[in-house]
C-alpha cells in the first residue's frame, strides 16, 4: 500500500532511514543531516539496482529515497519517529499470527514504546499529493489504512498489554496522522 512506490523503493527508504538514525544522533544539525543524505545518493542508487530497480528508473527512484530521506530528518516528528532512543525500537519487524483459519504474515515499518508507556505501531506511507486539500487527503489515507493497523494492533496486542497507538507518516508530505488503537 505504498502508491505508486516500488516496493523496494520503500524498504530502501525504511532501511537508509535507520542507518542514518543508527550512525548518527538524530539531534545533529540538519545541515549535516542533509550533506549526508546527498552523499548517500551514489549509495542508494548502487542499493536499488542491487535490490532489482530497473537501470531506467535509477534515477528518479533515488531521487525520491533521497527526498523521503531528507523530508524525515528535517521534520520533528519524522526525527521522534526514528530516535534509537525508543524502548523495544524495531523497524520492517515482521511478524506471522494465525488469524481467521490461516496465517497470516505481515512487516510493521516502525513500533516503538516511546516514555508513557505506550505501544506506537507507524506505516510509513510514500504517498504524494498535488494540489489543495491535504488534511482530506490525509484523512481518506487515514481511513483507507485503518483496518491495516487495527490488524497489526491486534497482533501486538497479543504480545503486549500496553496501550497501543497507531500512526501514519508521510516522508514526502511530511504528514501524520495518529489515533488509539481498537480494544
Amino acid at each position: 500500500g505504498h502508491g505508486q512506490w516500488h516496493p523496494l523503493e520503500v524498504c530502501l527508504v525504511d532501511r537508509s532511514l535507520e542507518l542514518v538514525v543508527e550512525r548518527s544522533s538524530v539531534r545533529q544539525s540538519r545541515q549535516r543531516v542533509g550533506s549526508r543524505v546527498l552523499a548517500q545518493l551514489p549509495a542508494l542508487r548502487a542499493a536499488l539496482a542491487h535490490l532489482g530497480v530497473p537501470p531506467d528508473d535509477l534515477e528518479r527512484a533515488a531521487a525520491r529515497v533521497q527526498q523521503a530521506l531528507s523530508n524525515s530528518l528535517a521534520d520533528a516528528r519524522g526525527r521522534w519517529l526514528l530516535d534509537a532512543q525508543h524502548r523495544e525500537a524495531r523497524s520492517e519487524y515482521a511478524l506471522t499470527a494465525w488469524i481467521h483459519g490461516r496465517a497470516q504474515n505481515v512487516i510493521i515499518d516502525r513500533t516503538f514504546v516511546d516514555e508513557h508507556d505506550r505501544r506506537w505501531i507507524v506505516d510509513y506511507k510514500t504517498s504524494t499529493h498535488e494540489g489543495g486539500g491535504l488534511d482530506v487527503f490525509l484523512a481518506r489515507e487515514q481511513q483507507r489504512y485503518r483496518a491495516q493497523l487495527e490488524n497489526y494492533a491486534q497482533l501486538l496486542a497479543l504480545l503486549d498489554n500496553r496501550p497501543i497507538r497507531l500512526g501514519l507518516y508521510f516522508p514526502l508530505l511530511q504528514g501524520w496522522r495518529e489515533w488509539d488503537a481498537a480494544r
